[in-house]
């Protein structure tokens, strides 16, 4: 670890990161301080460094007692950024126990973040559960289409799928089961050819459960399961030597963001490495990787700050010790 700062302030973020095609970085963040309790919507930020942040735009466009939150965000072949994003009703003034879950809409941009091509609605309700609800990358499969992960719920069951678009992000079709238990947020890595894992949290247990895929994200399997509760949800990325890293929030002391090392695929992963251990609590995490072009890693996440009520998005620039 060789720098850690805050990047952006009063932001809950739980962010995604995006390295462009001209190597520049974008973070999509949920823009207010708090868990989705008040009305807000998704902004795209912008750096040229990892460093350095400035706002581009805003994602979304809540309507009026609804807050968008819950993001999935990726390139599609033009390089175009494309988000799904959902949130919540009845924000009156604050999110409460009757407020539900709310269609997912669709966004793309053609400029890096900075204006957005409004959708509408994109993917539809499951039955006795909650509309599907984005989250971490969306991928290009090696048939061309785009895959997102997605999952529904009604705790404690939660229902986690691979979801397909074959037009860019515009329009999403195929609805592939992960798995369909007590999952929610799957984070996705593609491996090349057909071969897929994904990641997922479990309602009650909190740990992570790994699923992989040989045919291009339409079946899947469990491969394995990382007992590391409590954890928030995960990032998964390939890196440039071909491992997988995972990353995820730890929510026991030491407090903060570790990550782990796989060489065989997902089924077993290294020891974890600590990216933050100096959180105040266990309000933190959902982080997210890239690698940068010297082969150093940026990680970002957002934390509940010891010295204020509000949440931030923190980053950590790093790199993996050699064995």
């Amino acid at each position: 670890l060789f720098r850690s700062l805050i990047a952006i302030d009063n932001v809950c973020a739980w962010p995604n990161l995006e390295r462009l095609r001209d190597g520049s970085l974008v973070a999509v963040v949920f823009n207010q301080p708090n868990h989705g309790y008040t009305e807000g919507d998704v902004d795209c930020w912008g750096s040229a460094d990892g460093l350095l942040w400035e706002r581009r735009g805003t994602v979304t466009r809540h309507a009026p007692q609804t807050v968008r939150m819950n993001h999935g965000v990726g390139l599609n072949a033009d390089g175009h950024l494309v988000v799904l994003c959902n949130g919540w009703d009845q924000i009156t003034p604050r999110r409460n126990a009757a407020s539900r879950p709310i269609q997912t809409h669709g966004a793309i941009s053609r400029d890096g973040g900075r204006t957005w091509e409004q959708l509408g609605p994109v993917l539809p309700k499951v039955e006795g559960l909650s509309y599907h609800v984005p989250f971490g990358d969306i991928l290009p499969a090696a048939n061309g289409d785009l895959v997102a992960g997605t999952y529904a719920f009604s705790r404690p069951k939660g229902n986690i799928y691979a979801v397909r678009s074959r037009d860019g992000g515009r329009t999403w079709t195929h609805f592939a089961p992960i798995a369909q238990d007590r999952h929610v947020e799957a984070a996705m890595v593609h491996l090349g050819g057909g071969r897929w894992l994904a990641a997922s949290r479990r309602f009650e247990f909190l740990d992570l459960e790994i699923f992989a895929s040989e045919d291009d994200a339409f079946s899947w399997k469990p491969v394995a399961l990382l007992e590391v509760n409590p954890v928030s949800s995960a990032h998964l990325l390939r890196l440039r030597d071909g491992r997988l890293l995972m990353s995820y929030g730890h929510r026991r002391p030491p407090f903060g963001n570790q990550a782990r090392i796989s060489a065989d695929h997902g089924r077993t992963w290294s020891e974890a490495m600590i990216i933050s251990g100096d959180g105040a609590g266990g309000d933190l995490g959902y982080p997210s990787t890239v690698e940068l072009a010297d082969g150093s890693l940026l990680t970002v996440w957002y934390e509940k700050l010891k010295e204020s009520p509000h949440a931030a998005l923190r980053q950590a620039r790093w790199r993996i010790k050699p064995d």
